[in-house]
């Protein structure tokens, strides 16, 4: 078994945004006399910005293990998704606009596996995110489930063969090239 979390130095920064965000939008609506304008924006920032920070704490104290048979998540709730029962992987890469000019500079990765009812999804600060998508490249491959081609070429941007042939002739980790 293997146990994945995303490290505390990777969720600073969106603890910091989050925290800014909030403060700014409950500031103004404490500073300011309320009016319907400036409780729809404000609200709405201070609401947005305070989301973000629950989602973030929900990140910081996610678990997810990894065993042969299974990947399961351990947050707020559990959830466990049988290898064998994954239907679908996409991975997306989601770059800043300077990003756009220099591929994969400033974004991150998306990983969502859906299967079994439910769906999980991860993003590529989480520890070993690159095993953990070639681990599921693999599980889609064992159930001769296609990839779509944007995922393909983020599985390749992350040094992982889709079609698996390194993992055949070198016997090494699922889809990781040698």
């Amino acid at each position: 078994m293997k146990l994945l979390r995303y490290p505390p130095r990777a969720l600073y920064g969106d603890y910091l945004r989050s925290t800014a965000g909030a403060f700014v939008g409950f500031g103004v609506l404490l500073a300011v006399p309320p009016g319907p304008v400036v409780l729809v924006i404000f609200g709405s920032v201070a609401a947005l910005f305070t989301i973000f920070g629950l989602r973030t704490v929900h990140r910081h104290k996610l678990r997810v293990a990894v065993t042969e048979d299974e990947i399961a998540c351990r947050g707020a709730t559990t959830k466990v998704m049988p290898w064998d029962e994954i239907e679908a992987m996409k991975l997306r890469y989601f770059g800043s606009r300077r990003g756009k000019r220099r591929p994969r500079s400033g974004g991150f990765m998306q990983l969502t596996l859906k299967g079994g009812g439910g769906a999980m999804t991860f993003e590529s600060s989480l520890e070993d995110f690159g095993w953990l998508a070639g681990r599921a490249a693999a599980a889609m491959r064992a159930r001769g489930l296609a990839l779509d081609p944007a995922t393909g070429s983020n599985l390749i941007e992350l040094g992982i063969d889709p079609a698996g042939e390194d993992e055949d002739r070198e016997g090494g980790e699922p889809g990781k090239r040698g």
